[in-house]
């Protein structure tokens, strides 16, 4: 059946760029059903007010009573494979808006009852209490209009690595596997998705020293520029020592120490900034090494946001390198980067359970989250420009 675009009134600049979009996502899915539904799904994202179930956008975007059914279909019970679709979302990203960094970023996905894929009982800092959710970890191209999704990896714990019914009824590969959260990091860093421009560093904060050991190792293995947040309790080697204008001797600190100690130690506290003033990173005047290494790091402190505490950073970048890092790491929120815009398009919202389908459900959110952030003109305009299937 043809599209109907009759129940809007479409502004042009918002629909081209619209089926710009649909079509680099959506041309290499085999079927043409696939490629049509994805998109009106993709639109339904956009344009359907309130929670985004398949329900609402059927209403939203179909011209038929039965259009739900196909939306729900093409994300539950379809073939195509959301990694090409991801791939070709960053490249698209990277072609509008020049990529400044990468961001990696835990996002929990609150989550009733125990047979959606990947559901378990995690404590939730921001909370301050124990939830039944989702946990994955999402890839972000961190650009100047914000920072916009173009990978995913879901952690499986406990049951979901050793429970072959449990994997079978929702459809988890037989290669998918349990990993720590810091090789989920890894794996999601090593897909075609991340590296959308030479030199563009990576960001990313650990729970552990271990973790932040291991991803570091991994990256300076591929010459990625990078800044790890640490706990204040990681333990580190000071190795040569800087010169800074005012600073205290710092002859003694050979040896041993915490981040947070180096950092007292050697200058004054990254204090918060007066209101309406920008946030700034302290650098130590120490070149420091993680233990068992010789990889110069420098270590930095930002001052702390609004609720949370300081943070403390690792790098081995340097000279106009940790500049443009320093500005990352103040210009973005490393934690929760987008999430509020993920939150309106859908982050909550799928219906399915199954580990393809939670897939494609991301896939298709990060592809409007993308237009959303990037698109020219009237950002605002989008929900008016999307038109109906059939």
């Amino acid at each position: 059946m043809a599209e109907d675009y009759g129940r809007r009134a479409p502004e042009p600049v918002a629909q081209r760029l619209a089926e710009e979009l649909t079509e680099r996502l959506f041309r290499g899915l085999p079927r043409a059903d696939q490629r049509r539904w994805a998109g009106a799904y993709l639109r339904g994202l956009l344009s359907t007010p309130g929670k985004k179930s398949v329900r609402n956008m059927g209403w939203t975007v179909g011209a038929s009573d039965t259009a739900w059914q196909s939306l729900h279909q093409v994300v539950n019970a379809s073939t195509w494979r959301w990694e090409p679709v991801r791939r070709s979302l960053a490249l698209w990203c990277a072609r509008r808006e020049p990529v400044r960094g990468v961001i990696v970023a835990p996002v929990l996905i609150p989550k009733r009852g125990r047979c959606s894929v990947g559901v378990h009982r995690r404590f939730d800092p921001a909370s301050n209490r124990t939830v039944s959710c989702q946990w994955a970890l999402g890839l972000f191209l961190a650009t100047d209009r914000g920072a916009v999704p173009v990978d995913w990896q879901l952690h499986l714990p406990g049951r979901w690595s050793e429970d072959e019914e449990l994997r079978r009824r929702t459809s988890v590969p037989r290669e998918q596997g349990f990993s720590s959260p810091h090789e989920v990091a890894r794996d999601l860093l090593d897909s075609p998705a991340a590296d959308p421009g030479a030199g563009t560093p990576v960001l990313t904060a650990t729970t552990t020293g271990a973790a932040a050991f291991a991803l570091i190792s991994h990256l300076a293995q591929r010459r990625r520029d990078f800044a790890i947040g640490v706990p204040a309790s990681t333990p580190l080697t000071v190795g040569l020592l800087r010169s800074a204008p005012g600073s205290p001797r710092t002859a003694h600190l050979a040896g041993a120490r915490s981040a947070g100690e180096i950092l007292r130690l050697t200058g004054p506290g990254a204090d918060a900034p007066p209101a309406g003033r920008p946030r700034r990173l302290r650098t130590a005047p120490a070149v420091v090494h993680v233990p068992g290494s010789s990889l110069p790091l420098r270590l930095l402190a930002a001052p702390p946001a609004e609720g949370r505490p300081h943070r403390v950073w690792l790098t081995g970048a340097d000279g106009p390198e940790l500049q443009g890092v320093a500005g990352l790491l103040t210009g973005h929120d490393i934690a929760a980067p987008g999430l509020d815009t993920l939150e309106q398009l859908g982050l909550y919202d799928f219906e399915g359970r199954s580990f393809p389908g939670w897939h494609r459900h991301m896939t298709l959110v990060s592809a409007a989250c993308a237009h959303q952030l990037l698109a020219d003109g009237e950002h605002g305009a989008t929900a008016a420009a999307l038109g109906t299937v059939a």
